[in-house]
């Protein structure tokens, strides 16, 4: 069962990268196009727009990502003791773990896989926001020089 469990971690784990790649772009695209039809003038309007987007889309793409977390525990047939499997996987996924709900002996390697995917996807969405804030700064310096 650990096999399993590795293997299956492991191909959430790349469906869900792939996610928050194509999610990264859709970021990437969305902040650009908000720069070009914003004006100078409205700096704080820009930086508003930029930074909602950008959350609004991560929010909702780690949501996406844990629903996956939650299919998976379905399609493998995981039955959770005190919580249902988005929960569970919502639990894992933050690295929060309650602590009251349980999976079987045999799969608890997955909370600690489905932690390990949503720290790093966690870390990412910070990166992508420190990026959007600092291109931003960028474009605004550059613009008054």
């Amino acid at each position: 069962m650990v096999w399993n469990l590795l293997v299956g971690g492991a191909a959430v784990s790349l469906v869900n990268f792939a996610i928050h790649g194509v999610m990264t772009a859709v970021i990437v695209v969305a902040t650009r196009h908000t720069a070009r039809v914003t004006s100078e003038s409205r700096m704080f309007v820009r930086l508003a727009a930029l930074l909602t987007i950008t959350m609004v889309t991560l929010m909702c793409t780690h949501v996406i990502e844990i629903a996956v977390w939650a299919s998976y525990y379905a399609v493998s047939g995981l039955v959770v003791k005190g919580a249902g499997l988005f929960e569970f996987a919502f639990e894992n996924y933050t690295a929060l773990g309650y602590g009251d709900a349980l999976p079987p002996e045999e799969a608890r390697l997955i909370g600690p896989i489905t932690s390990l995917n949503g720290v790093l996807l966690i870390g990412w969405s910070v990166a992508i926001i420190f990026e959007v804030m600092r291109m931003a700064e960028l474009q605004f310096g550059h613009r008054r020089s």
